[in-house]
């Protein structure tokens, strides 16, 4: 049996965070923290070193873009897939030019996440 994927869900929406944790962990990955903003986000991406970062774009304080960025270009560096309730053009280019591996819309089905969590984790 494979390992579990580690993930970090950064999504400032309570309900939709709990939501992805349990479908994340029904599908055999396992949640190893939860932010509610950009900046606690890239502390715990450092702390935790998750194999994958879901990353929501718009959150207070430091949005997803800017934490994408900052764990892109940092030493501990992982993949991070960003969920967006938006569909602009220059949204997702700005989430792809800061490191993103890629960019989804809120509203994609959970197997479509999934696949794009695995894809972001192989080499």
């Amino acid at each position: 049996m494979s390992e579990s994927i580690r993930i970090l869900i950064a999504e400032d929406n309570a309900l939709l965070r709990g939501v992805l944790r349990d479908a994340l962990a029904e599908a055999g990955m396992t949640v190893v923290a939860e932010a509610s903003d950009g900046a606690e986000a890239v502390g715990l991406a450092e702390e935790t070193t998750p194999d994958v970062v879901v990353m929501d774009m718009r959150m207070p304080n430091v949005d997803g873009i800017e934490a994408t960025e900052r764990i892109a270009q940092s030493p501990w560096a992982m993949p991070v897939v960003v969920l967006s309730a938006y569909d602009e053009p220059q949204m997702i280019e700005a989430a792809l030019a800061a490191g993103a591996t890629s960019c989804l819309k809120k509203g994609v089905g959970l197997d479509e996440l999934i696949e794009a969590i695995r894809a972001a984790q192989r080499p």
